[in-house]
């Protein structure tokens, strides 16, 4: 008897392996870009593949930094010198990226300089030399990264990108599907349904402008910066697929936005919300923090900006009118500092260098989180329930901001605009009138409304593409055809044509005079 019960749990094993070995593939999973709050959202994309028994190879520039298995990190070292070439200090002095145009010619900078330099990278000229490696899907961020489309060419693997910022024109028409500019904003306008005349005049020119520059400006250096890194390719293949081509070839959009936030637009099963994908559960707080939270009898206050806009590199002058602002309210303050400089600390004020940011968001006695207006800070406080005070600096910030006070849970308030007087009441009213706060918990109770775990709809879109090789079944066919083909200016230039062509040869038969014949001349 013992005898078959090993032999059983033998073939039970051995059953469970092969299962295992079914469901588990090898994904390579592309994360040029280094800024810190994206790549905590990449990172728990990675975490739950490597959990579900996958193996991932990622090419990032900046260290996963925790024991991972079924891991394998391909790092870009040096990283992109974010804060040397988009330095703090402008930002915070500067309104400069209020302005459309220059966000837009941000994000192209930011892409092109930072593609480069992860191609440059010794680690991944290594790795693209290499031929002996296969991947069964490449997961690439969608970030202004479009050279890097070219990975899945080179393993012959579908690709899913994943949108860190939420949706933009470009991935309509990368799916088919030509975004209506009469109803639908430019990804940086914070524009609601039922625009004005003027509001759907400049969502025109803006959107027109940012197609023809993606067109005819970005996407060729893109281009050039494929041909140049993956020559080798080239010699081997023959001549490379363009990127635009490439770009019409990804499977799956996964993107980081949701309703609550942002308005419904006409979309496609291939361009898939998955805003608070990475939103965990809350994990309990370091002891100290802990107390300081339970123990804050009029509720606490939290103070980021972010992984990126450091609060250690703020002028001096606003970081004094802070805390002394901080220092008058009832409230506790817990503000995500960098580092020990930053002078008397207030009693009810705790500095941190590092703060569990959605922990802190998720405890019961906060009633106010002052940020940025980041795509994932601004997702977190949604979904706890949690009323904001937003400082909004650059890129889709201004957006988030506003859509959020649109939203009736929120206000905002200009890094320039900050003094002793504006925040302390901007705080007053935000922490004292409850309808921000029963509005911020109804906002929840909405966000948190999923038929599926966004993690879950995440990873079933990658596995699904996996299985149908690419799941070119889902793909809208006209993805191919050119715009005069999609709006069918073609058989309208036909069919004015023939019309013209009637009028004519209707004025010619009725204009026509009789013709008088010798004969006739002659009875007259």
């Amino acid at each position: 008897m013992g005898a078959k019960v090993a032999a059983m749990l033998v073939l039970l094993t051995v059953a469970l392996l092969g299962i295992t070995a079914v469901h588990s593939h090898k994904i390579l999973f592309l994360a040029p870009f280094n800024g810190p709050s994206h790549w905590l959202m990449l990172k728990s994309y990675i975490r739950e593949l490597t959990n579900r028994g996958h193996e991932v190879t990622c090419i990032t520039g900046i260290k996963f930094g925790e024991a991972l298995g079924n891991y394998t990190e391909v790092l870009i070292d040096p990283a992109y010198p974010l804060n040397e070439k988009f330095p703090l200090s402008q930002l915070y002095n500067s309104q400069s990226y209020s302005s459309d145009l220059n966000n837009l010619f941000l994000y192209w900078r930011l892409g092109l300089a930072t593609s480069r330099h992860g191609l440059e990278a010794d680690n991944v000229q290594k790795f693209l030399k290499r031929d002996d490696l296969h991947f069964d899907l490449i997961v690439s961020e969608q970030f202004f990264q479009d050279s890097w489309l070219m990975f899945a060419y080179k393993y012959n693997a579908p690709i899913v990108t994943i949108s860190t910022y939420g949706y933009s024109d470009f991935m309509d028409r990368a799916m088919g599907l030509l975004t209506p500019w009469s109803c639908v904003p430019h990804m940086l306008l914070d524009y609601e349904h039922g625009m004005n005349f003027f509001q759907r005049s400049y969502n025109v020119f803006l959107s027109t402008l940012d197609y023809i520059l993606r067109e005819y400006y970005y996407m060729p250096e893109m281009n050039k910066m494929a041909k140049e890194f993956f020559s080798e390719l080239e010699e081997q293949r023959g001549p490379l697929p363009t990127i635009q081509s490439l770009e019409k070839s990804i499977s799956v959009i996964l993107v980081n936005s949701h309703p609550t936030l942002a308005k419904p637009r006409p979309t496609m099963v291939t361009l898939v919300s998955i805003g608070g994908a990475p939103i965990r559960a809350p994990k309990a707080l370091p002891q100290e923090l802990q107390r300081f939270m339970d123990e804050a009898e009029h509720g606490v206050i939290y103070f980021s900006l972010g992984a990126y806009m450091q609060s250690s590199a703020m002028p001096i002058e606003k970081r004094l009118t802070l805390l002394k602002v901080f220092g008058k309210l009832k409230q506790r303050v817990i503000w995500k500092f960098e580092t020990d400089q930053i002078g008397s600390i207030p009693k009810n004020v705790m500095i941190s260098k590092w703060a569990p940011q959605n922990d802190i968001l998720a405890h019961k006695n906060t009633v106010l989180f002052i940020s940025h207006g980041g795509q994932f800070g601004t997702f977190e406080s949604m979904y706890h329930g949690v009323p904001t005070l937003f400082i909004p600096f650059f890129g889709d910030q201004h957006r988030n901001a506003i859509r959020a006070v649109r939203s009736g849970y929120a206000a905002k308030i200009l890094f320039a605009d900050i003094t002793e007087e504006s925040i302390f009441s901007q705080i007053r009213e935000l922490v004292d009138t409850k309808q921000y706060y029963k509005r911020a918990k109804e906002i929840s109770t909405m966000f948190r409304d999923t038929l599926v775990d966004p993690m879950n709809t995440s990873i079933y879109w990658m596995e699904y593409v996996i299985r149908y090789k690419g799941a070119p079944h889902l793909k809208f066919n006209a993805v191919n055809d050119s715009i005069v083909q999609y709006l069918l200016l073609d058989i309208l230039g036909a069919a004015v044509l023939l019309l013209v062509l009637l009028i004519i040869v209707v004025k010619m038969c009725c204009c026509r005079k009789p013709v008088i014949t010798a004969d006739k001349k002659k009875r007259q």
